[in-house]
């Protein structure tokens, strides 16, 4: 009796078994850690509160600027080295998305935008627009830029992956901005960062899975040309329109502080974008696969 060449041998997937990581599940479990770190500090600061120094108040926004990095290493990438098929060069995105912010997003919106200097005080429609039309699509093409000539397309295979690799450029740009923020906000108390930072790094990923589909739909044959600047346009459009709804949660500025109350209330934005678009872009996913194996069926 012989031995089956085994490591000669392609390998199989064992029926019923999803090789790939599930990147929604990953992407939730993220992002309710990180609210309920937030929300643990906002507790403890008003059960017991305790003074900090200026520097203590600086090194604790560091830290937890790093946080959701340091959850999507732990808990996505982890996984995706775990999984049988995975992506590649994840940690790579990360880091682009870190250096477009660094690099590019933030002098050009501090210095050439200025846009705490005239958008604040606008009226809404002006508001919408101008930060639509400056910080929005800045953040949204560099994210899309970083992907598209670095992973784009022979990394995209399925659609999800288009989100896998979004979701790493967005965690690394958001990381880059609320360590810019935590380095140069002042004295702000930390429950007032801490909420910030979560929210700027919810509205972050929310958004960003939109242009990760765009281009996931742009490797597939006979896409249309427009679709890639109509959703860059609506993922700007809700860039902006996040930081209109913020109120007085920091509407221009990056370096700006926000009172405690105001935080809140764009925490909760965050939250809403993040379940509204990881929901609605899950469906379209979901739905458009399926369409693709009906008609692949048909035309057996």
């Amino acid at each position: 009796m012989t031995a089956r060449p085994v490591l000669l041998t392609p390998q199989r997937d064992e029926p019923g078994v999803y090789p790939y990581r599930r990147v929604w599940r990953t992407a939730y479990l993220e992002a309710l850690l990180l609210i309920g770190a937030t929300l643990a500090v906002v507790l403890v600061n008003r059960i017991a509160p305790f003074p900090l120094d200026d520097e203590a108040k600086r090194a604790f926004r560091i830290v937890f600027a790093i946080l959701p990095a340091a959850l999507w290493v732990l808990i996505s990438l982890a996984a995706e080295r775990r999984a049988r098929r995975p992506r590649g060069r994840l940690s790579v995105a990360f880091v682009l998305g870190g250096l477009v912010a660094s690099g590019i997003a933030v002098p050009v919106i501090d210095r050439l935008f200025t846009t705490e200097n005239w958008l604040p005080t606008a009226d809404g429609l002006t508001r919408l627009v101008g930060y639509t039309l400056t910080v929005g699509m800045l953040q949204e093409f560099l994210k899309y830029a970083a992907l598209r000539y670095s992973f784009w397309p022979r990394h995209f295979d399925q659609r999800l992956d288009g989100v896998a690799y979004s979701l790493a450029v967005a965690v690394g740009y958001a990381t880059a901005i609320n360590l810019y923020y935590a380095s140069g906000v002042g004295n702000a108390e930390p429950t007032a960062a801490a909420l910030r930072i979560a929210e700027n790094t919810l509205t972050q990923v929310a958004v960003s899975v939109i242009m990760g589909l765009a281009l996931a739909e742009l490797a597939r044959p006979n896409a249309p040309i427009y679709f890639a600047p109509l959703s860059m346009l609506l993922a700007a459009a809700l860039a902006g329109f996040a930081i209109v709804i913020r109120g007085g949660a920091v509407v221009g500025g990056l370096s700006e502080g926000s009172d405690a109350n105001n935080a809140i209330f764009g925490l909760g934005v965050g939250v809403v974008f993040l379940v509204f678009l990881f929901a609605s872009m899950a469906f379209l996913i979901d739905s458009a696969d399926e369409r693709d194996r009906l008609q692949g069926r048909a035309e057996r």
